[in-house]
């Protein structure tokens, strides 16, 4: 599927809840008729900056305090109402701004192996009573095998995540 990116700037309210675009004042069609949340969660969701927040300047020029960012990848014609109707919160981004908003802001932070502790603390149990590993034991600690264990994060990198979810980015 052919995604654009959009960065988009959130807010802090007065209540200090987040201030999103109202994106269900626009066109329900561009949005499938569903609500906004919805609707951007089957192209992958949100990705925010991990780096900045609302309580600090941040030398990033798009994030000063106050605001934090989000990105988004949406069809076109979404992208391009939402920056029409917010153009001083929506931006589009090419796809070297957004993989690089992406690998080094918004989940820079996310391990390149993700390990579930339970599995990972049975086999450890095994080995301290010297009961030989089976092949599922060894297979979960292959990150690069998809049984539980040691999973290796394909969502990390710009490129694993369009990858995973069959995006392209329309240029």
């Amino acid at each position: 599927m052919e995604l654009v990116p959009l960065q988009v700037r959130i807010g802090l309210k007065a209540n200090r809840q987040h201030d999103f675009p109202m994106f269900n004042e626009l066109d329900p069609a561009l949005r499938d008729n569903m609500d906004w949340s919805h609707f951007i969660d089957k192209f992958g969701g949100w990705h925010y900056d991990q780096i900045s927040g609302h309580n600090e300047d941040d030398p990033l020029d798009d994030s000063p305090k106050n605001i934090w960012l989000g990105l988004l990848l949406v069809p076109s014609d979404f992208a391009q109402a939402a920056v029409a109707r917010w153009p001083d919160r929506c931006s589009i981004k090419t796809e070297a701004e957004a993989e690089n908003l992406y690998n080094n802001r918004c989940h820079v932070r996310d391990p390149e192996i993700k390990e579930n502790t339970e599995i990972i603390q049975a086999i450890k149990a095994k080995r301290d009573l010297s009961i030989a590993e089976d092949q599922s034991d060894i297979d979960a600690l292959n990150p690069d095998h998809p049984a539980a264990g040691r999973r290796r994060n394909k969502r990390k990198t710009f490129t694993g995540f369009k990858a995973v979810e069959g995006i392209t980015i329309k240029k």
